[in-house]
C-alpha cells in the first residue's frame, strides 16, 4: 500500500474549491484536479499524510478504494469482498459506513450500510475496544464510489481551541477568507468582535507558519499501512519552519469579558499563543492606532440573527460606516448572511459567497480608502 500512488479526494467547503486548489498544488507541489465539492490527485500514502497535515482550507480527505457498478445487493457485497480490508484497516476496526445513492436500485441507504458494514467485518474480526473508521459509499444511476476517510475527525478541529463561543466560524472558513483577504501572516491582523477567537487563532498559526494539523491525531495514523516513524520525520521537518512570535502580530479583542477569558486561557497553553494580544473592548471605541502602528487586516464575524438590536442591516451598514470613518488603508473582511449585504457594494469592495452550517454567506472584502 505504501508504495503505490493511490487517488485522493479532498472537500471543501461550499465556495471554496478553487482556493483549495490553489493551496493543495502549492502545499503537495502536485497537480490536483477539481471536481464536484473538492480536488482530487494521485500520489503515495505519503501525500496523505502532508495533506493532513498542511492544509487549511480542506474539510476531508477520502482515498478512493473502487467505483463499480452493482445492481443488486449480491453484487455490491462481492464487489466490496474484493477490496483487501486487512491492508486498510486496522483488524480491531470498527467501521461506520456512510451511503448516498441518487437513482440506484439500491435505494435504501441504511439496508446498504449493513450489507457493506458485514462484509468488512467478515473480513476483520476484531475484538474488544475496536477502532472507529469510517467508509463512504455514494451511488449514482447504480454506479458506486468507494471511499475511506483518512483523517477521522474533519479536518477544522485542530486540536487546539479548549473553549467554544455564540455562533463560532468554523476553522476552514475562518483560514479561507483571511486567504481571500491577503493575510500571509506578515502583516497586523484585528480580530476586534473576536467572540471564540477562531480568526485569531488560525491567524497565529499562519504568523508562526505552525501546521493546522500539528495538534491532533488522523484516523490513517491506525491503519496497516502507516509509518509512525515517518510521519514523525514529517512533522519534525515542518516544525524547523515554525517561527517564534515573542510580541503580538495579531490583535484580538471583544465586548464580551467572559469571551475574552476563555480565549486567553486557550492562547496561555499555546506555543504560538504569543502571537496574539487581547483585550476586553468595544470595536466602536476602539482606536486602530492602538492596535497597530501601520494598517494590515481587520476580519469579522459579526453578529447576526436575534443577537442583534435594530436588526442586521443597519448594523451591517453602521459597522462599514464606521469602518471607513476611522481605519482607513486598512484590508477589510465580514462574513455577512447573503440577505445583509448592503446594496449598492462600498466602493472598492467585492463580496465571495459561500456556505457555512447551511446559512448562505457573503464574505466582503475590500481595501479601505
Amino acid at each position: 500500500m505504501a508504495g503505490r500512488d493511490h487517488t485522493f479526494y479532498v472537500s471543501a467547503t461550499p465556495g471554496l474549491g478553487g482556493l483549495l486548489a490553489q493551496e493543495a498544488e502549492a502545499c503537495l507541489g502536485l497537480e490536483v484536479t477539481r471536481v464536484t465539492g473538492g480536488v482530487e490527485f494521485t500520489a503515495r500514502l505519503e501525500s496523505l499524510w502532508q495533506a493532513a497535515l498542511s492544509l487549511r482550507l480542506a474539510n476531508r480527505i477520502l482515498v478512493r478504494l473502487a467505483s463499480f457498478k452493482a445492481e443488486n445487493f449480491d453484487k455490491l457485497e462481492r464487489r466490496i469482498a474484493e477490496i483487501p480490508w486487512e491492508l486498510w484497516l486496522p483488524t480491531d476496526a470498527d467501521p461506520e459506513v456512510v451511503v448516498t445513492t441518487h437513482h440506484c436500485r439500491l435505494y435504501h441507504t441504511d439496508a446498504v450500510a449493513q450489507r457493506v458494514k458485514g462484509v468488512v467485518d467478515q473480513a476483520l474480526p476484531g475484538g474488544e475496544g475496536r477502532v472507529p473508521q469510517k467508509i463512504y459509499l455514494r451511488g449514482e444511476d447504480d454506479r458506486f464510489t468507494l471511499s475511506l476517510d483518512a483523517a477521522g475527525e474533519p479536518l477544522y478541529k485542530r486540536g487546539v481551541k479548549t473553549h467554544g463561543g455564540r455562533a463560532p466560524i468554523r476553522e476552514t472558513l475562518a483560514s479561507a477568507i483571511l486567504t481571500m483577504a491577503g493575510y500571509t501572516g506578515d502583516a497586523p491582523l484585528a480580530d476586534p468582535m473576536c467572540g471564540a477567537g477562531t480568526f485569531s487563532l488560525e491567524a497565529a498559526m499562519r504568523a508562526t507558519r505552525t501546521p493546522p494539523g500539528l495538534f491532533r491525531r488522523f484516523a490513517f495514523e491506525q491503519w496497516p499501512s502507516f509509518r509512525e516513524k515517518g510521519f514523525a520525520h514529517m512533522k519534525r521537518e515542518a516544525e524547523k519552519a515554525i517561527s517564534d512570535v515573542s510580541a503580538p502580530v495579531i490583535f484580538a479583542s471583544d465586548l464580551d469579558q467572559g469571551a475574552v477569558d476563555r480565549l486567553g486561557a486557550t492562547l496561555a497553553e499555546l506555543p504560538f499563543g504569543k502571537a496574539v494580544g487581547l483585550r476586553a473592548s468595544d470595536f466602536f471605541s476602539l482606536d486602530p492606532a492602538s492596535v497597530s502602528s501601520v494598517p494590515g487586516v481587520v476580519v469579522f464575524n459579526p453578529p447576526y440573527g436575534k443577537r442583534i438590536k435594530g436588526g442586521n442591516d443597519a448594523f451591517v451598514q453602521r459597522l462599514l460606516d464606521h469602518l471607513a470613518a476611522h481605519w482607513g488603508g486598512w484590508t477589510a473582511a465580514l462574513a455577512v448572511p447573503k440577505q445583509q449585504v448592503p446594496r449598492p457594494m462600498p466602493r472598492g469592495f467585492h463580496g465571495h459567497p459561500m456556505s457555512h452550517g447551511g446559512l448562505d454567506l457573503t464574505v466582503i472584502i475590500g481595501r479601505l480608502p
